[in-house]
């Protein structure tokens, strides 16, 4: 295990821009993650900078960024471009991680600083999404999705449904890691600045890839999808997982499927349902349904962007429509 220091006071000062944020919490306290297990707790910028920060035994940040300082540096960007920002979304999540679990309470901070002190805490996995209002239309706003976690960091770039906040990732190629993702092979990470530089070549042309976007969900409302080819999509997603999932080394495939089992059967429920409720089923419907277990509050938060892109690949390929 990596050894690690941990300190409120070593990050460097830097300009913090001045942002709107949607989240309603108690901003004293945290909730007892023992005796809440493994969900998802609410948080505002201020309180993660008020967390125990987490560095490598050379007194740097374990990310080489700290999360509230990579939030910061991306709103920051943001503001350069003129955009109108909010933190729409922001999540700091448990696991089940015992050597490095996705919150640790030190209790001698504890201790000075009452129970549950958000000060006691190290948040390892936290998840955030940064809302640009400057292209919203009546359905749909920007976002940029940022997951800061014990594997690395990684961002995307997309529409945001505004009724439900659901991430899409339309155009796979809007994402960039700390890591390379399953199926890459080994390597394929980028640094911090080129983390940094990317997500603001994405601000620079911003406006045409949003509109890029919204014409792709056009084409995907308009592809009407039968039940017998829905069955033969839920068998593929199904057979998809199992080929990632199993030991068989003849059939094994080292990939990012789109739904675990789990999510496969909630998507199976909300189609059926669909063919109930509405006269035609669309492709964003799939879409639509897959990206509304794309969040933090209900998926393993590493596995939520690149599930997100393994899907908008596989509609891609089934229908046709990059």
């Amino acid at each position: 295990m990596t050894n690690v220091l941990f300190s409120r006071n070593s990050a460097p000062a830097m300009t913090v821009p001045t942002v709107t944020e949607t989240t309603v919490v108690n901003n004293e306290k945290f909730f007892d993650w023992n005796e809440k297990g493994y969900g998802t707790q609410p948080l505002t910028l201020q309180m993660l900078e008020r967390t125990q920060h987490e560095n490598d035994v050379q007194g740097k940040p374990l990310k080489g960024i700290y999360h509230f300082q990579l939030i910061n540096e991306i709103l920051s960007a943001c503001n350069e471009f003129g955009y109108q920002t909010e933190v729409y979304d922001l999540f700091a999540a448990q696991n089940r991680d015992k050597n490095m679990p996705g919150v640790t309470v030190i209790r001698q901070v504890e201790e000075k600083y009452g129970d549950n002190a958000v000060e006691a805490h190290i948040l390892r996995r936290v998840f955030a999404n940064i809302r640009i209002k400057d292209f919203d239309d009546s359905e749909t706003t920007t976002g940029l999705a940022i997951a800061y976690h014990q594997k690395g960091i990684q961002v995307g770039f997309g529409p945001q449904v505004i009724i439900c906040h659901n991430q899409c990732m339309l155009s796979p190629e809007l994402y960039i890691a700390s890591y390379g993702d399953k199926g890459t092979g080994r390597g394929g990470g980028s640094d911090i600045e080129t983390i940094i530089r990317t997500v603001r070549g994405w601000l620079m042309d911003a406006r045409n890839l949003i509109e890029t976007d919204r014409a792709k969900i056009e084409r995907l409302k308009n592809i009407v999808v039968t039940p017998d080819q829905m069955l033969m999509i839920i068998g593929s997603l199904t057979a998809m997982r199992v080929k990632a999932d199993t030991a068989r080394k003849t059939i094994r495939a080292n990939m990012t499927y789109p739904l675990n089992q789990a999510q496969i059967t909630t998507f199976t429920e909300d189609m059926l349902e669909a063919y109930e409720l509405h006269d035609r089923v669309t492709a964003w419907d799939i879409y639509n349904s897959a990206t509304e277990m794309y969040k933090a509050q209900r998926m393993d938060i590493p596995q939520l962007l690149p599930q997100n892109r393994a899907m908008v690949a596989f509609l891609n390929d089934w229908f046709k429509v990059a």
